[in-house]
């Protein structure tokens, strides 16, 4: 039996692709749940658009201190530790969201579970790097990025199932407690030596310092790749997140319905992260000139998709183009957490992870859900939504900007 790295063999790769993926798939579906439990939370607390949006706005500040706090953990302990720590206190703290009985108690539970999803979104793309060599990683990053169609598919599907059927209280709790099940069996995974896949293992003791750390801000493309995931996810977190209440509102869905497409949306559009991810490694291996243009590329696509989509006064055509455009940009979901590790040196992918799980799931989600609450209380939700496809195109244009950039770099 042959050995990657040091206690790490070929075979138990593939578990720990497939435990993360598993922990992902959880960590997603609990921070995705209150989506799928949006109207009839906001019918039983009697919470206004604004008021939703600033749950998932206030929350995500613990995301954005929690993913520096624990990448320092880390660094000080083992990645392993820190991880199982994190998924305990995310999955009970979910799970205890079913307790909430108002807004300030429902951003309190929620507000600690986005602290604790903070790490695993952090750690777990390094760890999954220094297991798989650059041509493997994009395949590897898009079987990763899996988790978060899968675990939003589970909270619109399962979420909007419990809460049909019983209430939103029991969906909080049943979609929770997993998430302990997998920590427990996190225990007996091996982890990998930073940088062993690139043929440099780094020791403990050439584990970098924060001065070092912090140095990856100094980085060009990596800030401008993190600029360009904060407006990505910001399009996420607003034409995504709020699709079900779209529907609900826009074209007479239930919730039960609306949340229903929304999982088999997810669901079916499964394969092109796959796919997508595979073609990637396999023609644009080590280029980042062409994994910043497709996702370029798919930004702009999925923008126009989504515009159509909530534009149309047809709800086949709306379901349709919201499948095309969950697609489409989750065929190059995979090179979003490539090009944050590529473009760092290998002693900051941890920090670089971390920063970019500050931008994507903190400092986005600060923004965007209060933002579009704002707007669909002020002009309904039909208007407020299109600032979904708004971000998209935005983040199109710093990826088209990093694309220029590397055809620069590589011309001199």
């Amino acid at each position: 039996m042959s050995t990657t790295t040091s206690g790490v063999t070929r075979p138990s790769r593939g578990w720990a692709l497939a435990l993360l993926l598993a922990v992902g798939t959880t960590c997603s579906m609990d921070a995705m749940i209150l989506s799928g439990l949006l109207t009839p939370i906001k019918t039983d607390l009697h919470l206004s658009d604004t008021a939703f949006g600033s749950v998932a706005s206030i929350s995500t500040i613990a995301g954005i201190v929690g993913a520096p706090l624990f990448a320092a953990l880390a660094s000080r302990f083992s990645r392993k530790s820190v991880l199982i720590g994190s998924i305990i206190l995310w999955s009970l703290t979910s799970a205890g969201s079913a307790l909430a009985s108002g807004l300030a108690t429902l951003v309190l539970w929620r507000t600690l579970t986005n602290f604790g999803i903070a790490a695993y979104q952090g750690i777990a793309p390094g760890w999954l790097a220094d297991l798989y060599n650059k041509r493997e990683r994009n395949v590897v990053f898009s079987l990763f990025m899996l988790r978060n169609k899968l675990g939003s598919a589970l909270a619109f599907g399962v979420g909007g199932w419990i809460a049909a059927h019983a209430d939103w209280h029991w969906a909080f709790l049943l979609t929770g407690l997993p998430g302990v099940v997998l920590a427990a069996l996190l225990v007996f995974l091996p982890e990998p030596s930073p940088g062993h896949a690139d043929g440099h293992p780094m020791t403990a003791v050439a584990r970098p310092g924060w001065r070092r750390q912090l140095s990856v801000l100094r980085i060009g493309p990596y800030v401008t790749h993190l600029a360009a995931l904060c407006l990505f996810f910001s399009g996420m977190m607003t034409a995504q997140m709020w699709l079900p209440a779209f529907l609900h509102r826009a074209h007479g869905l239930d919730n039960f319905q609306a949340t229903g497409f929304a999982f088999l949306a997810l669901m079916v559009t499964l394969p092109a992260g796959p796919i997508g991810g595979w073609l990637t490694g396999r023609f644009l291996a080590g280029r980042v000139w062409g994994i910043s243009a497709t996702l370029a590329g798919s930004a702009l696509l999925a923008s126009i998709l989504f515009f159509v989509a909530f534009t149309t006064p047809s709800l086949t055509l709306c379901k349709i183009f919201c499948m095309l455009a969950i697609a489409t940009f989750g065929a190059t979901a995979g090179s979003l957490t490539t090009l944050l590790i590529e473009t760092v040196p290998v002693s900051l992918r941890t920090i670089s992870g971390s920063f970019g799980a500050m931008v994507a799931g903190g400092t986005s989600g600060l923004i965007a859900p209060w933002l579009l609450g704002r707007l669909s209380d002020h002009f309904g939700l039909a208007n407020a939504i299109l600032v979904g496809p708004f971000f998209y195109a935005l983040s199109a244009l710093f990826w088209i900007g990093l694309t220029f950039h590397a055809f620069r770099s590589r011309a001199s």
